[in-house]
């Protein structure tokens, strides 16, 4: 795991304490699994106008789907309003992470129009990592964390009563 995907997870980590923000995660998770849309960062909604959207727009969208959510011009607003102020303070931090994140490890030059070199998402892999950062995140419950090491279990030593 990298530097930036450990600070990603520690700030959804942090969200997935407080019930609300647990549920915003649980809902980005299945808008990112089960919508069509991509998954992106840096903004709510891709600016190309696709459909495309960052993780807590994905939340929205399946909270709109659930009936968690009222369509709004702004999705903030809608999600301060539902995890609070203190709360929303989380999810920025995370937004800030997500962004790091996905600018330095996700972005690759590629050959645009005429041949001109432009950086674009890698998708596939953005989605697969993001999705296993907040299955951690949102297995991880008081210190425990989601990902567990494989141990040898402890053999009774021969003539040692319990």
């Amino acid at each position: 795991m990298t530097r930036e995907e450990r600070i990603v997870r520690d700030e959804l980590v942090a969200l997935a304490r407080e019930e609300r923000g647990r549920h915003l995660l649980q809902l980005a998770l299945r808008g990112i699994q089960e919508s069509r849309r991509g998954l992106t960062f840096g903004c709510w909604v891709k600016r190309d106008g696709g459909v495309s959207g960052c993780l807590f727009q994905h939340a929205y969208w399946q909270g709109i789907e659930e009936g968690v959510f009222e369509p709004v011009a702004l999705p903030a607003a809608e999600i301060r309003d539902y995890v609070g102020d203190e709360d929303f303070a989380l999810v920025v931090a995370a937004i800030r992470a997500f962004d790091a994140l996905g600018k330095r490890r996700f972005l690759r030059w590629r050959r645009g129009r005429f041949g001109l070199p432009v950086r674009r998402l890698d998708e596939e892999r953005w989605q697969a990592t993001i999705e296993r950062l907040l299955i951690e995140a949102l297995a991880e419950r008081d210190g425990e964390t989601g990902v567990r090491e494989l141990l040898e279990p402890e053999r009774p030593t021969l003539g040692a009563r319990a």
